[in-house]
């Protein structure tokens, strides 16, 4: 008989709910090897702690899975700093004697720290789907050289048709505004100096494999969809096949993502439209230097709006600005420039999150002067675990560059995301 293994989603944030699908993802790929699987969802639990001591106490595992999704809520203003109630959760395995294994995109962004501070036994970064049955072999065979299974090296099992929706409650999600979401890819090659994934190992998933998830999905009576990639359109031709595929499908349904501002074609947007996407969020820059990184400009940002416009999309503008050594020029600029070329809403971040491991947290090491200028004291042995933000701005400052336009917003100030417009 094979492994027993329990896989726990500890993340209660609602608004909206996000349903695990990486522990979703995970089961079809552990069961195939023989494992038996369970998850528990203790996002709409009143008692996890309690809930979760009862389920432990209940029947046996060999081994116990925390899907770590966020460190935080990672915007500045009303932070959620989310590990200490993780940790109490991870405290009640330890008394059953069950080995204890992270993962997630919270995780992968700083797993040591996140190892130590929760005092699990392993972890793996990026994706698990190949991953975790290679370290359960591993493990049973006692040939683990590491506390910590790098993913990226493996990559998503494309082979996998993945039936969800059996092991967790939809109808709690879909009723408390939560959508459902699906993936087409891992990783992202974008060069954005702040982000944990950038310049990480992309991989596909099949595309008819995604449309029977989907269809599945549609048959269970679900037409509300958000693509859970980082960016869409990391592969240009693969997101026209995409699109080309599930628009020849037909299925009654509407859904909505993200994406960066390079690659596109006037090809993307039609395709997206004859998809039923209807709302794409695009992340943008204010930065020049970044926007460069990126292979993107003003002309690109105008024209994807005008392609937007044409094919009948709303667009919803992720917006960053007030990186370090960027002046407040540029952010008035990229401000008008929204004014005169209008998407739906623009969303303002002007505080930046630091992980260890990216460029930002680089340039605040090395520069006691950007020091000066974070949220909290920079320590001497900073591990950048617990919430620390950037920014050069006061509230003020961008409320009077905004001067009452309707169109921006400052995030984190009112709930919600752009993906629910």
């Amino acid at each position: 008989m094979g492994l027993r293994i329990l896989l726990i989603n500890p993340n209660r944030m609602r608004s909206p709910p996000v349903i695990p699908i990486g522990l979703e993802y995970l089961t079809a790929p552990l069961e195939k090897q023989g494992y038996d699987v369970r998850i528990v969802d203790l996002c709409f639990s009143s008692s996890p702690i309690e809930d979760l001591e009862n389920y432990l106490r209940k029947e046996k595992f060999d081994i116990v899975g925390f899907s770590i999704r966020n460190i935080d809520s990672c915007i500045y203003f009303n932070n959620e700093y989310y590990l200490p109630e993780f940790k109490k959760l991870i405290d009640c395995v330890k008394p059953h004697k069950i080995p204890i294994i992270l993962g997630g995109a919270g995780f992968s962004a700083m797993p040591n720290e996140i190892l130590e501070y929760l005092q699990a036994d392993y972890g793996i970064i990026g994706p698990g789907e190949r991953a975790f049955p290679k370290f359960l072999e591993a493990w049973q065979a006692d040939q683990l050289e590491n506390k910590i299974f790098n993913g990226w090296n493996y990559g998503l099992d494309d082979d996998l048709i993945q039936l969800r929706a059996k092991r967790v409650d939809y109808q709690n999600y879909y009723s408390n505004e939560g959508i459902i979401g699906f993936s087409t890819h891992a990783g992202c090659q974008n060069q954005c100096p702040y982000c944990i994934e950038a310049g990480t190992r992309v991989s596909f998933r099949k595309i008819p494999n995604i449309l029977k998830e989907i269809e599945h999905l549609v048959n269970l009576g679900y037409t509300h969809f958000h693509l859970c990639d980082s960016e869409f359109n990391s592969d240009l031709n693969y997101s026209i096949d995409f699109c080309n595929a599930l628009a020849e499908k037909s299925f009654p349904l509407k859904w909505t993502l993200y994406m960066k501002p390079f690659p596109y074609n006037e090809k993307l947007f039609r395709v997206l439209h004859e998809s039923n996407a209807y709302l794409i969020t695009l992340s943008v820059d204010s930065d020049k230097i970044t926007q460069t990184l990126n292979n993107y400009s003003y002309d690109d940002l105008a024209k994807i709006i005008e392609l937007c416009n044409k094919y009948k999309i709303e667009v919803a503008i992720d917006l960053l600005t007030g990186y370090p050594y960027e002046t407040i020029d540029s952010t008035i600029e990229i401000l008008k420039f929204f004014q005169k070329n209008r998407p739906k809403t623009v969303g303002i971040s002007f505080y930046y999150r630091i992980y260890k491991n990216t460029s930002l947290e680089n340039s605040i090491k090395n520069d006691p002067a950007l020091q000066k200028k974070l949220t909290r004291a920079y320590m001497e042995k900073e591990n950048f675990l617990e919430p620390i933000f950037f920014s050069q701005y006061e509230q003020d400052d961008l409320e009077e560059i905004i001067a009452g336009d309707q169109l921006f917003r400052i995030a984190g100030v009112e709930a919600g995301v752009n993906y629910q417009l």
